[in-house]
């Protein structure tokens, strides 16, 4: 069962993704600037200050939000990979393999990418969502790794 709701949020979060870089150009920017502007609603005195004082401060936001969610959305992909795998007891080298699955999947993703009106595919890209892909999947791991072998004490 735990297999079957694994694999079913694993292509839940897939389809997300590829979602999300099917958006447009201007699309995915009102999308992240919308998110900024959610944030941002929180800091006092945003809301009061000047239309064009908002809008510089969400453009100058839109590349580290951009950079930030490519990173969290593959740290996600990371840990429902290797969770997903780790179900698996005859299946050897988990880790890597997650790694190499996150990593595919983010070279299919900038390919679509280019064929997106506005957008690109970039190397950057894939660095950034390798990077979020290694994080979720130590962060299993080390999850892992305690939960099996709890941390003994010497009694002596």
């Amino acid at each position: 069962m735990k297999k079957r709701i694994l694999a079913v949020l694993l292509v839940l979060w897939v389809a997300f993704i590829f979602s999300m870089s099917s958006q447009n150009s201007t699309t995915s920017k009102n999308t992240s600037g919308g998110t900024i502007r959610a944030v941002l609603s929180i800091v006092p005195q945003f809301e009061n200050q000047p239309e064009e004082v908002q809008d510089e401060v969400v453009d100058n936001l839109q590349y580290i939000a951009r950079k930030s969610a490519h990173f969290l959305g593959y740290m996600m992909l990371g840990i429902l990979v290797m969770s997903l795998l780790l179900q698996y007891d005859n299946l050897q080298h988990k880790a890597l393999k997650s790694f190499i699955i996150c990593v595919l999947y983010a070279i299919s993703d900038e390919i679509h990418q280019l064929f997106v009106p506005g957008r690109a595919g970039q190397v950057k890209d894939v660095m950034i969502d390798s990077s979020g892909a290694i994080l979720g999947i130590f962060i299993v791991l080390i999850i892992y790794i305690m939960r099996r072998e709890p941390w003994k004490t010497d009694n002596k």
